[in-house]
């Protein structure tokens, strides 16, 4: 993976001629070349700026007690590429069942319509937690009608990557602003809230780990499909076919991996120590969307983690990583690939359901004395 440094998004031409932005070739938005030259070594990197605007209900219908909300908010923190700038999320919740703590889920990659992470959404709201599904960047509707949904956080330029992870992390905040203010499971009054559980399937697990250590009010995290170590995650999964070429254009050599990997492995002893995960400088750009950076801020905070045995996409080193980093939390293996749809399959949504149920007021947990190993390429 490379970095940004090499220019500026604006400048002068001789002549006096202004230059052109720079704008990623993924999804056509300007970049701030400037910004990543200039916090290269500085804490400032996911801002959330709070909910902007109000939020629209676009429908709310009920059918045998599901009541079903679609909603759209401005990005707090767009990106200047419509339709992306205007997030969707669709929320749940029945009825007829006793409700629970609300749940906020992250789904993953590749389809073009929100609609079709609807089931497992659906599944936890049948079993007493409404459930709130958010539309990530420059995914489903929220992609461009010529950008490939999700190809922006499989980019190996840290200034196209980087943004969009910033950008799903400040909507899922907004989101949770709305959930626990405005929704119909808002609680009356509100310091009787539950504190609310992340969900996070494939993507969406990794964006959990990162969310969930810069938003305190999520009191639980279930990572289904997740893990951590980007290294192994690119260069041991399903993705390296498609990231090789690019890698090869950078001159990424074996040798430069090895040096940043023991790099993050300083980085994160630094982390573990810090009180914040942003608080260390980071060497290079890319270890801040890895959810190892942030894994040991949820350490005491309860964790689930839902795995395939079988998964291409994930390889079972990088869970081994983002589990050891957290503290060796409480892991269900179950047989299936990334594809054959552990969110879908009813023993994994009731393993959430029960897991969730088991959470009192305020739960922490004692981790274990474990942390990430150094793994060279």
């Amino acid at each position: 993976m490379d970095e940004a440094g090499s220019g500026r998004e604006t400048g002068v031409k001789a002549g006096g001629t202004p230059e052109p932005p720079v704008r990623s070739e993924v999804t056509g938005a300007a970049i701030d070349r400037e910004r990543f030259e200039r916090h290269l070594t500085r804490s400032e990197f996911y801002p959330y700026p709070g909910p902007r605007g109000h939020v629209t209900v676009i429908a709310d219908t009920t059918a045998r007690g599901l009541r079903s909300m679609v909603v759209r908010y401005r990005s707090p923190l767009p990106s200047g590429a419509a339709p992306n700038d205007e997030v969707c999320a669709r929320l749940f919740v029945h009825e007829e069942v006793e409700q629970r703590k609300p749940v906020v889920l992250l789904h993953g990659l590749g389809v073009r319509r929100l609609a079709f992470w609807d089931p497992p959404a659906k599944a936890l709201a049948a079993r007493g937690f409404p459930t709130l599904l958010v539309c990530l960047p420059h995914l489903c509707e929220r992609a461009s009608a010529d950008e490939r949904p999700g190809r922006v956080y499989t980019s190996t330029h840290a200034e196209t990557a980087l943004p969009a992870y910033e950008q799903a992390v400040a909507d899922t905040r907004a989101a949770l602003d709305w959930l626990l203010s405005e929704s119909p499971c808002a609680p009356r009054p509100a310091a009787e809230a539950a504190a609310p559980a992340l969900v996070g399937i494939s993507l969406g697990a990794l964006l959990s780990v990162i969310t969930a250590a810069l938003e305190p009010r999520f009191g639980s995290v279930i990572p289904v499909l997740g893990g951590g170590d980007l290294d192994i995650i690119v260069f041991k999964g399903h993705y390296r076919t498609s990231v090789q070429e690019e890698l090869d254009g950078a001159n990424v050599t074996i040798e430069n991996r090895r040096r940043a990997r023991l790099l993050y492995d300083e980085y994160l002893d630094a982390v573990r120590k810090a009180r914040h995960p942003l608080e260390v400088p980071a060497p290079f750009h890319f270890f801040l969307f890895d959810p190892l950076t942030f894994a040991s801020s949820l350490r005491t905070r309860p964790v689930l983690m839902l795995n395939a045995r079988l998964d291409p996409i994930i390889p079972r080193a990088a869970a081994r990583q983002l589990w050891l980093e957290l503290g060796c939390p409480e892991i269900s293996w179950f047989w299936g690939t990334h594809w054959a749809g552990g969110p879908w399959k009813p023993y994994v949504s009731g393993k959430i359901a029960r897991f969730l149920a088991g959470l009192g007021p305020g739960a922490s947990r004692v981790p274990a004395d474990t942390r990430a190993e150094l793994i060279l390429p």
